[in-house]
Parts: C-alpha cells; sequence; structure tokens
C-alpha cells in the first residue's frame, strides 16, 4: 500500500504514518486502539500474518488465513476505549466494522479485549454485539441497526 495514501483504517493519517509501520513490523502499536486499527487494515490488506502476530497465541485460530474471502473490508468506527495506557495491562476497544460481500453490506460491532504479552500489545477476544446484513445494493435493511447511531432499528428510527 502506498504510504502516502490515506490509512484504510479511517483515521485520517497517512498509511505511512499510521498503520504502515505497524504492518511492517518497524515498531509494536503502542495502545489497544492503535493495534485495532492495524488489525483491521490487516483485514483489509489480507495480511494473515500480522493479524495471527497480534493474536494471544493461547486464543488464536489453528487456521487463519483469506484464502477464498470475499469480504471487502470498507469502514471502520472506534467507538469507545477503556484502559491501554502507558501503565496498563488490559485495555478494551469497542468498534464497529463494515464489509461488503458481493451486493450487500454487513457489519460487526464488538467489544475487544486486549493485553500486553512480552510487553507488547495483542488481542485477547471479543464479544460480539451485532455481527449481520445491514443493507442490499446500497438500500438499508428495515431490521438493520439504524446507521444513526440510535441503537434502534432502521424502521423505527430513520427509515
Amino acid at each position: 500500500m502506498d504510504i502516502f495514501a490515506p490509512c484504510v483504517c479511517g483515521s485520517g493519517q497517512l498509511y505511512g504514518q499510521c498503520c504502515g509501520p505497524l504492518l511492517s513490523r518497524q515498531f509494536p502499536a503502542p495502545t489497544p486502539e492503535a493495534l485495532m486499527r492495524s488489525r483491521y487494515t490487516a483485514f483489509q490488506l489480507r495480511d494473515a500474518d500480522y493479524v495471527r502476530d497480534t493474536w494471544d497465541p493461547a486464543h488464536c485460530p489453528a487456521k487463519l488465513d483469506f484464502e477464498g474471502d470475499a469480504r471487502v473490508w470498507s469502514k471502520l468506527d472506534i467507538l469507545a476505549t477503556l484502559g491501554g495506557g502507558e501503565d496498563d495491562q488490559r485495555g478494551v476497544v469497542e468498534f464497529k466494522a463494515q464489509f461488503e460481500l458481493g451486493e450487500d453490506t454487513y457489519m460487526i460491532h464488538e467489544v475487544s479485549r486486549f493485553h500486553r504479552l512480552e510487553g507488547r500489545w495483542v488481542y485477547l477476544d471479543g464479544t460480539i454485539a451485532y455481527h449481520g446484513k445491514i443493507a442490499h445494493q446500497g438500500k438499508t435493511l428495515a431490521n438493520a441497526p439504524c446507521p444513526c447511531g440510535s441503537g434502534k432499528k432502521y424502521k423505527k428510527c430513520c427509515g
């Protein structure tokens, strides 16, 4: 990926100043949020090695690759962070990520837990709050979470 292109994680920074140095292993992620953003970028770039290397080995799936994965990751929103400071051993990141699969758009809403392992942040596990189809051919589905962020179904809110 071009280091002068906007980073796909949505931080507003250039790739070469954001996730690029992390994915090229120049240094580890300084915070759980930075690790979450870099892992999202790795999913988008299909860098299974980075995803595996930043996952606690005790919790990482035995098989992890993107062979045959047709998802196109399109958006990451960090909703909240907790902990993950310089003196912390644990941190939490709540996020929503969207991907396209054919003519459909899906969303994952997860609360992810991170911890330090040998001095570096790694992904531990996550609790999925929502995982499902939210749109078809660009049209929001009635029972999908409303895009306005209200927490209501689209049909009961902006639909």
